[in-house]
C-alpha cells in the first residue's frame, strides 16, 4: 500500500514535470537549427524538435513503462528474490540497439547530475525507505525512486520516440538542467507522504550508542578498539599492481589511463585496507578495472563486439558506483565518461 502510493505520485509528479522539460527542450533545439552551420547538422535538430511534437505520447508510454519496469524490480529486489538489475540492463541494452554506449553514458551522467541537486532530499527519502524494507542501508542505485530509475526512464522515452543523432546529442544538456528542480520536488512530496504515514527517516548510526545507554553499566569497560587505520604503503603497493598488471600492454585514452592509476587505485588500496586480497570489495574492484580495461581492447571479432555490446551497460554501471565509492564530482567524472564514449562508440563500429 506504501509503495503502491509512492509509485503512482512519483509517475504522476514525473509526467508532469517531463511534459514542459520537453517543450522547453523542442523549441531550443529550433533555435539550435536555425543556427547550425551544416546543412546534415540542422535537418537533424529539426527532425528531433519535430519528434518530440509529433511522437509525445510514444515518449510518455516509453517513460511510463521503463519507469515502473524499474520501480517494481527494484522494490521486489530491496523485499526478496526477483528480476536482477543486470537482466534488466541487458534488455534495456536491446531497446537501445546500436545507441547503446552513448544512451548509458547519457543515463549515467543524468543519474549523477539529478543525485547532486537533490542530496538533502533524496538522502532522506533512502533513510526513510531503510525503515519501510527494514534495512541497514540503501545504496542510490538500488532505490526504487532513486535518479537511476528516472534517468533510465527518460532515455528510454526518448528512443520510443526516436530521438537519436545530433538532436539527441544536444537536448542532453537541456535535461541535465531542468530536471533537477522537479526531482528535488518530488523527492520533498515523497518525503511527506512517508512522514505522513508514520514512516521516519532510519538513524545515521546512533543505535548501537542509544542500546549502550540503557544498557547496565558494566565494570570497568575495555577501552574502545582504535578506528581502522586508513590504506598503508603495503595496501598501495597492493593496488598499483593490480592497476599495472590489468592495463599492461593496451592503450587506454589519456582520461581513462588517469582515472585507473589514480582515482581507481586509490579505491583498491581502500578496498585492500579494509578486507584484504580475499574480501568481496577488492575482488569485485579488480575484476570491475579489468573488464572495463578488456572493453576498450580491438575487437575484430564480430561476436567479441556482441559480448561487448551486451555486457557494456554493467560494466559502466559498475565504474559509476565506483565513482560514487570515490566521491568524485560530475565534472570530475565528465572527462572519464566522455573518453569512454567516444572509444567505446569507435570498437562497437562495424568492421
Amino acid at each position: 500500500m506504501v509503495l503502491t502510493q509512492c509509485r503512482l505520485t512519483a509517475e504522476r509528479r514525473l509526467v508532469a514535470a517531463v511534459e514542459p522539460t520537453l517543450d522547453a527542450v523542442s523549441a531550443q533545439l529550433n533555435d539550435l537549427g536555425q543556427h547550425a552551420k551544416e546543412r546534415d547538422e540542422r535537418d537533424s535538430l529539426f527532425q528531433c524538435a519535430g519528434r518530440l511534437e509529433s511522437n509525445r505520447q510514444a515518449f510518455l508510454a516509453g517513460f511510463r513503462k521503463e519507469f515502473l519496469q524499474r520501480f517494481e524490480t527494484y522494490a521486489n529486489a530491496l523485499q526478496g528474490p526477483g528480476s536482477s538489475r543486470d537482466e534488466l540492463d541487458r534488455e534495456a541494452a536491446a531497446m537501445l540497439k546500436t545507441n547503446v554506449l552513448e544512451n548509458e553514458v547519457a543515463v549515467i551522467r543524468l543519474s549523477v547530475k539529478l543525485k547532486a541537486e537533490t542530496n538533502p532530499e533524496l538522502g532522506e527519502l533512502s533513510h526513510r525507505l531503510v525503515t519501510l524494507f527494514r534495512l541497514h542501508a540503501l545504496d542510490d542505485g538500488h532505490n526504487p525512486l532513486g535518479p537511476v530509475p528516472i534517468a533510465h526512464a527518460v532515455y528510454a522515452g526518448l528512443a520510443q520516440a526516436r530521438i537519436e543523432g545530433p538532436g539527441s546529442r544536444a537536448l542532453r544538456p537541456v535535461l541535465e538542467e531542468r530536471l533537477g528542480a522537479p526531482v528535488r520536488d518530488l523527492y520533498r512530496a515523497l518525503n511527506q507522504l512517508l512522514q505522513s504515514l508514520g514512516i521516519e527517516p532510519a538513524p545515521m548510526r546512533p543505535a548501537a550508542q542509544a542500546q549502550k545507554a540503557v544498557s547496565p553499566p558494566r565494570p570497568a569497560p575495555a577501552p574502545p578498539a582504535p578506528a581502522p587505520a586508513g590504506p598503508g604503503p603495503s595496501d598501495h603497493t597492493a593496488a598499483a599492481r593490480a592497476v599495472a598488471a590489468a592495463v599492461a600492454g593496451v592503450a587506454l585514452p589519456p582520461p581513462v589511463d588517469a582515472f585507473l592509476k589514480q582515482n581507481w587505485l586509490g579505491l583498491l588500496a581502500r578496498m585492500h585496507a579494509a578486507k584484504g586480497p580475499d574480501g568481496a570489495p577488492w575482488r569485485e574492484s579488480v575484476a570491475s578495472m579489468q573488464e572495463l580495461v578488456w572493453s576498450l581492447k580491438p575487437k575484430a571479432d564480430p561476436a567479441e563486439r556482441a559480448k561487448l555490446h551486451a555486457g557494456l551497460p554493467t560494466i559502466l554501471r559498475r565504474i559509476a558506483l565506483g565513482m560514487d565509492a570515490m566521491g568524485m564530482t560530475p565534472a570530475e567524472r565528465k572527462p572519464v565518461l566522455d573518453a569512454l564514449m567516444v572509444a567505446h562508440r569507435e570498437i562497437l563500429r562495424p568492421k
